[in-house]
């Protein structure tokens, strides 16, 4: 869909914000992927909405402060974007593929690269098969001993790998916790 009603503000204000469910509906618009998809899914959580396409996903972080969190301007958004990324790569390298800046460009959304202002950032990652999901699983039985062990030593591991220090300790003291 064409969003040039809100095009001319982007030449005037350098600190333009589209509005978020302007954007939730322009990003539903196969045409603008490089995919090519016949369709684009939505799905939603209380801090982002994802756009399933194709073999890929982007997501994009609502511009929400819940106190633990807080993605209010698009400089945060992007910082915890390529965070997200950082973050995840840890335990999915092959998953968590990078941020992709969205543009509006002469009053329509553009994904990537090129001329036209950043109005938001999304991350991109390798869509998952949903028969490999674990509520799948689980609903087939497929959910062994063995299966747990394998993900409870991954996790093992990887928090034996991590870094440690007082300031991230602090985010388990309990008056945090309770906060959060």
């Amino acid at each position: 869909p064409s969003i040039c009603h809100y095009s001319f503000k982007w030449k005037l204000f350098s600190c333009f914000a589209m509005d978020f469910s302007i954007l939730l509906v322009a990003l539903q618009n196969p045409k603008i992927y490089p995919e090519k998809p016949q369709s684009v899914e939505v799905l939603q959580t209380h801090a982002s909405a994802l756009f399933l396409v194709g073999k890929h996903v982007y997501k994009i972080k609502k511009p929400v402060n819940f106190g633990f969190l807080d993605f209010i301007s698009l400089e945060k958004r992007k910082y915890y974007c390529h965070e997200e990324v950082v973050l995840n790569r840890r335990l999915c390298p092959q998953v968590y593929l990078g941020v992709v800046d969205i543009r509006l460009q002469d009053g329509r959304i553009k994904l990537g690269e090129g001329s036209g202002g950043i109005v938001e950032y999304a991350v991109l990652m390798e869509r998952l098969p949903q028969d490999a999901m674990m509520d799948r699983w689980l609903a087939k039985g497929k959910v062994t001993p063995e299966v747990l062990q394998k993900i409870a030593d991954k996790v093992a591991q990887f928090h034996d790998r991590a870094m440690t220090n007082p300031e991230i300790a602090s985010f388990g003291k309990t008056e945090v916790i309770r906060t959060n």
